[in-house]
């Protein structure tokens, strides 16, 4: 419904200004509460504007608006990130303590950033910097997770303060061993073992993708280990032991 300017300021704006938190306290203190009796890491996560503007108004509306109505698409980025970021601080408030801040957001596919890496500069990146900067005031790392080839853009997310990149699907041509090299003394990451390797069964592919990469991700600043993508029923279990087999023999340090 919200497919124009004025259904926007006449209707959208208002409910989503007014409006108290999104989260529900009882439902996030219950996770927290479990998640550290566990000794797990504990993040808040949510997602980025891009995303939630594409969920909102529909991809062609919002790359529309990037183009023709810069305005409109600005003033609804910055509302949403000040929900997210509202939502942050009443979770803080009501005494949970994240270990980091970890959003959501798929901003290209396999063949590029879906919105072009000039229009990501102007319209996005500012609230992107706004969420990191604000887990920074509060000393926590930024991690962000987006599917597709963003290569064009990773010297932006290191200049808005994003400290991780998460999951660098290699299918569509992100690399650690590229990216290690070029980066990983500013920015860590998180993933890009191909599934579509796995799904193979062949072991010696596989030994081979997890030994480089890992090698790559254990010489710079941080590396995760995590597969690119979803692992598909296509992978058997024997394949996935044998995958973490791999992640144990060479995702130590001597």
């Amino acid at each position: 419904e919200c497919d124009s300017r004025e259904v926007w300021e006449g209707k959208f704006r208002p409910i989503l200004q007014d409006r108290g938190p999104s989260v529900s306290l009882e439902a996030a203190m219950h996770a927290y509460g479990v998640a550290r009796r566990q000794g797990k890491w504990c993040h808040f996560t949510g997602l980025e504007t891009f995303e939630l503007l594409r969920r909102m108004i529909g991809d062609e509306t919002a790359m529309m608006a990037m183009l023709e109505d810069p305005e409109w698409f600005s003033d609804m980025s910055a509302l949403l990130t000040d929900r997210v970021l509202s939502d942050f601080d009443y979770l803080l408030a009501n005494g949970i303590e994240p270990d980091g801040v970890w959003v959501y957001g798929d901003m290209a596919y396999r063949s590029g950033v879906l919105c072009g890496p000039p229009l990501y500069r102007q319209m996005v990146w500012p609230d992107h910097k706004r969420m990191a900067d604000w887990a920074h005031r509060r000393g926590l790392p930024f991690i962000f997770h987006t599917d597709g080839d963003v290569n064009a853009i990773i010297e932006d997310y290191i200049s808005a303060g994003f400290d991780c990149l998460q999951p660098l699907e290699a299918k569509a041509g992100m690399d650690v061993r590229q990216l290690c090299p070029q980066y990983g003394d500013r920015m860590a990451f998180f993933g890009n073992c191909d599934v579509m390797v796995y799904a193979t069964g062949d072991r010696d592919r596989i030994e081979e993708e997890i030994r480089t990469k890992l090698e790559a991700g254990k010489a710079t600043k941080g590396y995760v280990y995590h597969s690119d993508h979803s692992v598909p029923p296509s992978v058997s279990w024997e394949t996935y032991r044998f995958v973490i087999d791999c992640v144990d023999r060479y995702g130590n340090y001597d």
